[in-house]
């Protein structure tokens, strides 16, 4: 058997990423559909999980305005999914928390990715992981350049 051209390998591997991509955003959106929760929604769930953010930060997240923003964090407060607090570095800053609830609906369901997930990467070498963390993170860079680049489109066009 042959060894694959680099080139081979490099559509190969943008191919996959495209229907993993692809994969990851339909489980979100099922995830979505369980629980009600439209697609600005979930992106604001997703960046609050890791620790409370600005409204500043969520619009950037979900490509809302300050005041869409606003009506957003009402919604998922009055379903008890975040919380706003005062922000102890500066209380005239207010940040946006996600609740014990919303944890509680996505552990059953993001949980055994993160298990699986850590289960898969278990099997590569620290070298082989260094490689892969690399690739996702200039991957994540790149894709986030490119965002940009089109956001720029759209406010030329308006």
């Amino acid at each position: 058997m042959s060894t694959p051209r680099k080139p081979d390998l490099i559509a190969a591997i943008g191919f996959a990423c495209m229907r993993w991509q692809e994969a990851v955003e339909t489980f979100d959106e099922t995830f979505g559909r369980l629980h009600d929760l439209n697609g600005a929604e979930r992106r604001c769930l997703s960046s609050i999980v890791f620790g409370p953010q600005p409204a500043s930060a969520i619009a950037k997240a979900t490509g809302l305005t300050p005041a869409a923003v606003t009506s957003l964090v009402d919604r998922l407060a009055a379903r008890d999914l975040v919380r706003r607090k005062a922000d102890l570095q500066d209380r005239r800053k207010v940040l946006v928390e996600i609740t014990e609830h919303a944890l509680a609906l996505s552990a059953p369901v993001y949980g055994p990715v993160q298990q699986e997930g850590e289960k898969m990467l278990a099997r590569y070498s620290t070298d082989e992981l260094k490689v892969i963390l690399k690739f996702v993170e200039e991957a994540h860079g790149m894709q986030e350049m490119l965002i940009e680049r089109l956001a720029q489109q759209i406010t030329k066009k308006t």
